[in-house]
């Protein structure tokens, strides 16, 4: 409890990130790690490795730019650091690990807190009364603006993209009344951020659940759901499993098990 408390100090974030839900989305994903975290070793080196081969592809290496950084479990920061000029990890919940690694490299290591939805300051100011039939629209309408730092050589969106609308979208009282409303969000804002990536002049690789699947304990697949499709994605060029939640992690009966995908664009 102590630990849990004060990581919970030590994360940087607006405080509406905090009324949708962000920050607690935040340490939950530092806590299953560190319950898990043989599980995740595979996925996480998968992740680096993918990052580092689309890094070889950028002509030039003077800016990275890390969406969905969280605390750079998957992100490869000090190869970058040796590769790039400038590496910002941005993210909405800016959490002690990223910092850290500001500190490391004070040159060349920046941490920004950034909506990469551009919807969600103005979601959480009509948090308390948006309608379901609204909520969806502003995502729609959202513009994310510039990268921040300016446009950078290589674009990471890490894993981010299924979430983005997703999480907050749980937080909204409409959701009550209406169990699809986050799926409806979800869809939407990945929409935007795959018309904001492709607006991106440099290398972008996007690192996104393409399947999610859940596995008997013997092994036997149970169930099989496809993700990527939603998201308005084809196939992905690189694909790889996460073990994400081992029994008993998310049910005493099934592994929860993610097919992740990466998309690399560019040069």
């Amino acid at each position: 409890m102590l630990r849990d408390f004060w990581r919970s100090l030590q994360v940087e974030c607006p405080a509406w990130a905090e009324r949708l839900g962000l920050a607690r989305e935040h340490l939950d994903i530092a806590r299953r790690h560190e319950r898990v975290r043989a599980a995740w070793a595979g996925h996480l080196a998968e992740s680096r490795r993918v990052i580092m081969e689309a890094a070889a592809r950028c002509p030039q290496h003077r800016r990275v730019l890390v969406i969905g950084a969280g605390d750079c479990l998957d992100v490869p920061v000090a190869e970058l650091a040796g590769l790039f000029g400038e590496i910002i990890l941005a993210d909405i919940v800016v959490g002690a690990e990223a910092r850290r690694w500001a500190k490391r490299f004070p040159d060349k290591v920046r941490c920004v807190n950034w909506d990469a939805s551009g919807a969600l300051a103005a979601l959480a100011a009509i948090r308390a009364t948006v309608s379901a039939h609204e909520a969806p629209a502003v995502f729609l309408r959202a513009e994310p603006g510039p990268p921040p730092g300016g446009e950078a050589d290589l674009v990471v969106s890490a894993n981010c993209i299924s979430q983005l609308g997703l999480v907050p979208a749980h937080s909204l009282p409409a959701y009550t009344g209406d169990p699809a409303l986050p799926e409806r969000c979800a869809r939407t804002a990945a929409r935007r951020h795959r018309e904001w990536l492709a607006a991106r002049p440099g290398v972008r690789v996007l690192i996104a659940d393409a399947a999610r699947l859940d596995l008997a304990p013997d092994g036997r697949q149970l169930k099989r759901e496809v993700l990527h499709e939603r998201f308005g994605l084809p196939a992905p060029d690189r694909r790889w499993r996460w073990d994400l939640a081992p029994i008993p992690e998310w049910s005493p009966d099934f592994h929860r098990v993610h097919e992740v995908g990466a998309w690399i664009y560019g040069a």
